[in-house]
């Protein structure tokens, strides 16, 4: 009995001891005999792209890497921290126990060299940073400097957010011309609300033009206008501009090609179009690969690379486009697109035998409206437009008067409308047949039986009134 008594006595101690941490095997210190090496190839840990834990370890004891990490988050701005890898090009992750015998590498750390080492690099996950309450902003001079800063981070609450005009911000490189702020292939000028709407981050890039062209240069891009010019040229080259690292890639949307009666699509591997669109191009393009979709020259073969890549100016030819156009047909009417169309499309406005069905239902007049490319039918949905049609003398003067949308011989579709000058006017946003409805207490036309009852015996009544007061006069 008094050996359970102590043996419950003895667990009861131990439970203790681990609640209060009691069997910690290691110990956090400025000179620890051991280092974990934290890395962010691609972001930040606490503000700087390397972290340094230094602590003791008693010999043979186990520690676990989520206490050693315990409140330390990674940030790069885009997407959620998934865990602590194995090295930069790995990303599997590492064992949480660990013991003394894996911290047995030789680190160097800013001119500081660390025994007794194990280097980790952190992952991220694809999933975007979303629903923090925070905004992260990131203003990247691209290898330069901005404000004289070399990044600026900016961070606000969702609910205090406030426009940014990115106007204030100038950046400037040596031998560069800072020409705008870039975000997704195009260029911005502000930040509002609607750029967080799927993730709390955003970070936008100054986009430069170098200043001279170097033709020694080991990478450049030659930009064909592919019947247009590009500063003038035909052909044009530019030298690769790349950011503070070699994972940056160069943008390419500020190049902008002219050709008269033309519309700019973008930058194409093919010469006929086809194909993906680049806004941004990767040095690592150039390299000597197989299966590569760019057009490439001059192999480097000491370094299996080409000095020379080629891409292609993408055209659609330019249409003009307009708002409101009249009628081409015998009935008089107009139609306004918001947006506006082809110029070279017509509007036809014909009459349609109205039938009993809807003639039963007070529709006095159907026709078929709709926009030609010469004799086809344009189809046209989804577009706000305002209609005007003329209307007939015999549906002047009601009191009331609607449109419907009419298919097939039915009514789908009740649209408010109004007169002005003449025209029925009402908006829709899709062509088809529209009856006219026109009501009114009274026929404008005509009158009545019982008015024209009542009118003539008012005239009998005069009349006989007036004979008898002639004959009165004739007896006196």
């Amino acid at each position: 009995m008094k050996n359970k008594i102590l043996l419950l006595f003895a667990v009861f101690v131990c439970s203790f001891c681990i609640g209060l941490g009691c069997t910690d095997a290691y110990t956090i210190s400025s000179d620890g005999k051991y280092s974990l090496i934290l890395k962010a190839s691609e972001g930040e840990i606490e503000g700087l792209s390397t972290k340094v834990i230094k602590f003791d370890l008693d010999e043979n004891e186990t520690i676990k890497l989520s206490d050693l990490t315990k409140g330390i988050v990674p940030f790069n701005g885009k997407t959620n921290f998934s865990h602590w890898g194995k090295n930069i090009f790995d990303n599997t992750k590492a064992k949480e126990e660990l013991t003394a015998s894996d911290f047995n590498w030789e680190s160097l750390v800013e001119g500081v060299n660390y025994s007794n080492s194990l280097v980790l690099w952190a992952q991220f996950s694809e999933e975007a940073l979303k629903g923090t309450g925070t905004y992260y902003i990131t203003i990247n001079p691209f290898a330069g400097k901005v404000d004289g800063k070399d990044i600026i981070k900016l961070t606000s609450s969702e609910s205090e957010f406030k426009t940014i005009d990115l106007s204030k911000y100038k950046a400037e490189r040596n031998g560069y011309t800072f020409i705008g702020w870039g975000y997704d292939g195009r260029f911005i000028s502000s930040i509002d609300h609607s750029y967080f709407e799927n993730a709390d981050v955003i970070e936008v890039t100054a986009v430069y033009k170098k200043n001279t062209f170097e033709e020694d240069d080991s990478y450049i891009l030659v930009l064909d206008a592919n019947g247009g010019k590009i500063d003038g040229m035909d052909v044009n080259k530019y030298n690769y501009v790349g950011g503070e690292t070699s994972a940056t890639e160069m943008s390419i949307f500020q190049y902008v090609p002219v050709r008269e009666g033309y519309k700019f699509n973008g930058w194409k591997a093919k010469k006929d179009g086809s194909g993906e669109t680049y806004n941004y191009i990767y040095w690592g393009a150039w390299r000597n690969q197989e299966d590569s979709v760019f057009e490439k020259d001059t192999l480097n073969e000491e370094y299996d690379i080409y000095k020379n890549l080629t891409l292609y100016a993408s055209w659609t030819k330019d249409v003009n486009v307009k708002k409101e156009f009249d009628s081409s047909s015998s009935i008089k009417g107009t139609i306004n697109f918001e947006n506006g169309i082809n110029e070279n499309y017509k509007l036809d406005i014909k009459n349609v035998e109205l039938k009993k069905e809807l003639e039963d239902k007070n529709v006095k007049f159907v026709v078929d409206i709709n926009m030609l490319d010469g004799n086809n039918i344009v189809k046209i949905d989804n577009t706000k437009m305002k209609i005007k049609i003329l209307l007939p003398d015999n549906l002047k003067g009601f009191n009331e008067y609607k449109v419907v949308y009419i298919l097939n011989d039915e009514i789908k579709e009740t649209i408010k409308a109004k007169v002005e000058d003449g025209y029925i006017v009402f908006e829709t946003n899709h062509l088809s047949q529209y009856g006219i409805i026109a009501t009114s207490e009274n026929n404008p036309k005509t009158f009545d039986s019982t008015s024209i009852y009542i009118t003539t015996g008012i005239l009998s009544l005069i009349t006989l009134i007036g004979v008898t007061f002639k004959l009165k006069q004739n007896e006196v």
